[in-house]
């Protein structure tokens, strides 16, 4: 986005607007009087609704699949950086895999697919609630793999 790599995306196929949240607009440099007027009120999973600051208008690249789409921008604390929703999926034909950690496409008669970090949690920066949900199934699947060595 704007020449600039933004890592921790959510593809979310229940959200029905893109988000960035305002420090990702401060680490890209956009100056907030960019922004376009936005009366979107975004609500969220404990029913509280939030006004969007404002929105604008960004270039995404992911890998080779170029597009675009508007972004409502928010004030609040994310896991993410940008979380691209339902319709930006719809428009760009994309089907993500949360277990495979993946995006597959098509570009004219080519299927393309776009790997993800399988291992987005690091020492340096986590975030408790999406490490708990990540490493559970992952501790899971090993814990399953030992019994099943065991036996």
């Amino acid at each position: 986005m704007r020449d600039e790599r933004v890592n921790q995306i959510l593809v979310d196929r229940g959200s029905s607007v893109n988000i960035l949240p305002i420090r990702t607009v401060k680490e890209l440099g956009i100056p907030i009087n960019d922004l376009s007027e936005s009366r979107v009120m975004i609500q969220r999973f404990n029913q509280g609704g939030k006004r969007a600051i404002g929105a604008i208008r960004l270039g995404i690249t992911i890998e080779d699949m170029q597009s675009s789409g508007w972004l409502h921008v928010i004030d609040a604390k994310t896991s993410y950086n940008v979380l691209l929703r339902r319709p930006w999926i719809h428009e760009n034909k994309v089907v993500p895999s949360t277990y495979h950690q993946c995006l597959k496409y098509y570009e004219g008669e080519v299927k393309k697919k776009i790997v993800v970090d399988d291992e987005p949690f690091t020492e340096a920066e986590s975030h408790c609630v999406n490490a708990k949900f990540y490493l559970k199934n992952r501790i899971v699947k090993e814990l399953k793999a030992d019994d099943v060595m065991n036996r």
